[in-house]
């Protein structure tokens, strides 16, 4: 039997950053081609959302539940849920207008780490970076040479992250005091030793430690465990899967954010649920998610 039970939400162009927060029993993730944020209620199954100014690459949960870290474009900052204001706190000094910033997630030491893409993707430009932000908004580029930064989540080895355009994951050591260029160092896990389709997208941890990857444009969700081996694989009904994360009650549903289509993506007719998020039963429990604390 699938594990895939049913779709919930909207559909979005560009669905990313699934966000679970235990204290309002939501979940939260953008569109970020359509320039929203969405809410949905475990409860009610209600759906609010927000259309921004620009794309929202990541969020990331604060002590408020009504406020959240946003990462979009080229700066960071505060979005207030309740009106959409959002108090920008860094401008990265990104050289490129066609780079904006991506996957975002806080580690377990507080910090907020961020990655950033060329877009379109296809042109496979190692113009981007990751970068690692203080609660005191101070900030340094940890990895250089990027393709595609994705896959930021904290295990119990430090940072993993991945470049989707090289389909290679590595882990980070948080203490790194220099920045280092992407595809350097031996990979923690690649896509071809597994035997896997497409790239590694967004990502999450479970109670094992195991990571649970996205594989965009591969139809399909990957868990490697804590040394790197691939020990399960999930067909999906779409092809372009893109973050996963743990929420419920008891954090033992598997929420996946999709792409749709419209924009720069192309639409399939036989897809009628991408876009949405997929919610599926995968036998696994999760771990709370960090929350960024800033000192003002």
């Amino acid at each position: 039997m699938s594990p895939v039970v049913r779709a919930i939400g909207p559909r979005s162009i560009l669905g990313e950053s699934p966000l679970w927060d235990a204290r309002t029993g939501e979940l939260l993730w953008v569109d970020i081609d359509g320039r929203q944020v969405h809410r949905w209620r475990w409860d009610t199954e209600e759906v609010t959302s927000l259309t921004l100014g620009g794309r929202p690459g990541s969020i990331a949960l604060t002590p408020d539940p009504e406020t959240v870290l946003l990462a979009s474009e080229h700066r960071i900052g505060l979005l207030h849920l309740a009106n959409g204001r959002v108090e920008w706190k860094v401008t990265l000094p990104i050289p490129h207008a066609t780079v904006r910033l991506n996957d975002g997630r806080v580690s377990v030491t507080g910090d907020f780490w961020v990655g950033s893409m060329h877009v379109p993707s296809k042109d496979r430009r190692f113009i981007s970076a990751i970068y690692r932000i203080h609660p005191d908004w101070t900030w340094e580029p940890v990895i250089t040479d990027v393709g595609v930064a994705n896959a930021l989540v904290s295990t119990r080895a430090g940072m993993h992250w991945a470049d989707t355009l090289r389909g290679a994951c590595w882990i980070l050591d948080e203490a790194a005091p220099t920045p280092v260029a992407s595809g350097s160092g031996e990979p923690h896990a690649t896509f071809a030793a597994a035997g896997l389709e497409g790239g590694p997208d967004g990502a999450c941890v479970d109670a094992q430690d195991n990571v649970w990857i996205a594989c965009v444009h591969g139809g399909a969700l990957a868990c490697f465990d804590a040394a790197g081996q691939l020990i399960e694989r999930i067909e999906l009904p779409v092809r372009r899967p893109t973050c996963p994360v743990f929420g419920g009650p008891d954090l033992r549903t598997l929420f996946l954010t999709t792409i749709g289509g419209g924009g720069n993506y192309p639409v399939f007719d036989d897809e009628p649920d991408a876009g949405r998020v997929m919610v599926l039963d995968v036998d696994r429990q999760g771990v709370p998610e960090n929350v960024f604390r800033p000192a003002n």
